[in-house]
């Protein structure tokens, strides 16, 4: 069976055993997979962007392109399965925005909801974000919620047109929101529960037209969480989201699902074995890695149905009264 269609029974076999939400949420992120030998397939030089100690700048590594699906269980746990990851090829025109469209394009028609999709700053392309936003039926066939670079075109709407008759087309773009103007929005501060705990936040927000969109709306959020233990605001970051009627405090909220996909790569690298595949060809090893994210799933989905009946005292007496994770799971499996 090819590994395409290995993922698509996947998604199909999640949806069917998790209940179904009105918009299921998706990720795509990149990752390195470090490598000792020029031969492994797709191996070159990258810069790694997580700044670990004693690790040097640039590293030999394997680039991934991956796409996670995120679903809530029936306890309403947040759940994070791989259903498909990509090796960036080291020669051609495919790039990871050009895979990141093709992994969209492969799973939207298999499922039935919209999605929305979460991002960081390096996927928010007008290739890839564009063709999700374009009507499918009566809505879109997606949506997206992704950080932005601080120096994204955004305007306000423009005008609304004069009585008068005037000469040419419609204004597209109002007035540019530039750093003084956006000072001179709303402030507000809560206290939000983003990326596991309560964390105070403070947000300013306004529906704008980017211009990477062609002028599509957004809803434009500027935020920074308070650093309770330095005593000082983190740098400001930018959120765009094309659901305008989204409240600011929801945007980052969702957001803040798209660190899940990080774990998620850490779990499959150390504890999977993605980090000592020996295959040689390209095909294989997708393959393989696919295999690997499969059996990932099932173990989440067996931790999630039997975590009344797991014999914590067995496999880890010291986390009694905990969650059962997909990791405690995977331990008990290979004590049996």
């Amino acid at each position: 069976m090819r590994t395409q269609a290995l993922a698509i029974a996947q998604v199909r076999w999640l949806l069917s055993v998790l209940p179904l939400l009105p918009i299921v949420e998706m990720i795509i992120d990149d990752t390195l997979v470090l490598r000792h030998s020029t031969k492994a397939p797709g191996a070159a030089i990258h810069f790694d962007h997580s700044h670990k100690h004693n690790r040097p700048r640039y590293v030999l590594a394997q680039n991934w392109v991956g796409l996670a699906l995120t679903l809530r269980s029936r306890s309403g746990k947040a759940l994070s399965f791989p259903i498909r990851l990509r090796l960036v090829p080291l020669t051609g025109n495919t790039h990871k925005p050009k895979i990141a469209g093709a992994l969209l394009r492969a799973f939207i028609p298999h499922i039935p909801v919209p999605i929305r999709l979460l991002t960081d700053a390096w996927f928010m392309r007008r290739r890839l974000l564009l063709p999700l936003l374009r009507q499918s039926g009566l809505q879109p066939a997606g949506q997206f919620i992704g950080q932005g670079r601080h120096d994204t075109a955004l305007y306000r709407q423009p005008p609304p047109k004069s009585a008068k008759v005037q000469r040419g087309r419609p204004r597209k773009y109002g007035d540019k929101l530039t750093p003084e103007a956006i000072a001179t929005l709303p402030t507000e501060i809560l206290n939000l529960f983003v990326y596991g705990k309560w964390q105070k936040v403070r947000l300013q927000s306004i529906i704008a037209n980017a211009r990477f969109l062609n002028g599509h709306p957004v809803r434009a959020v500027w935020s920074a969480i308070y650093d309770e233990r330095h005593h000082r605001w983190s740098p400001t970051r930018l959120y765009l989201a094309s659901e305008t009627d989204l409240a600011a405090s929801e945007i980052v909220a969702l957001y803040s699902n798209r660190w899940q996909i990080e774990p998620l790569f850490h779990n499959l690298k150390r504890w999977w074995g993605i980090h000592n595949l020996w295959q040689q060809r390209r095909a294989v090893l997708e393959r393989w890695v696919q295999i690997r994210c499969i059996a990932w799933s099932m173990v989440q989905i067996l931790a999630e149905t039997v975590a009344e009946d797991f014999p914590m005292t067995t496999v880890a007496p010291w986390r009694i009264a905990t969650p059962v994770t997909a990791g405690l799971m995977a331990q008990w499996l290979h004590l049996q």
